[in-house]
């Protein structure tokens, strides 16, 4: 039950988050969609290595923090929708470019994410060793 509570939690601030950013009108390529989909795809990546190989936290944080805060926070539904709208509109520039877009700044974005996260707890251990 914990896990659900945490859930929930995490899921209530990640689509509020989602909410605000979406707000910010930037034209008519679906850039805050873009920037929320990488910027998820960097945290969850860097919290799922962190926090399983280097630094331990609960399961029920690590559960808020992925299934629930960027489970909401990123959203696949929209992104196809967006494709659809550029479709239908005869854009199709930009609904090739929207998902290559996409789907790399997603790759080079969790790339990051796991790298930071092992450069930070390579740091750590060595801080702990050198203190030891």
């Amino acid at each position: 039950m914990k896990n659900i509570v945490a859930i929930a939690i995490g899921a209530f601030f990640g689509a509020v988050c989602r909410f605000f950013i979406s707000q910010l009108s930037l034209g008519s390529f679906p850039f805050t969609t873009l920037f929320i989909n990488v910027v998820g795809s960097f945290v969850l990546c860097f919290v799922a290595e962190i926090t399983v190989e280097h630094i331990k936290i609960s399961t029920a944080l690590r559960h808020m923090i992925t299934t629930g805060f960027i489970s909401s926070f990123t959203t696949f539904s929209t992104f196809v929708l967006e494709i659809v709208r550029f479709l239908m509109k005869g854009e199709f520039t930009a609904a090739i470019v929207y998902p290559l877009l996409s789907i790399v700044l997603g790759l080079l974005a969790s790339i990051f994410g796991f790298e930071l996260a092992r450069a930070v707890s390579e740091r750590q251990q060595k801080e702990e060793y050198e203190a030891a």
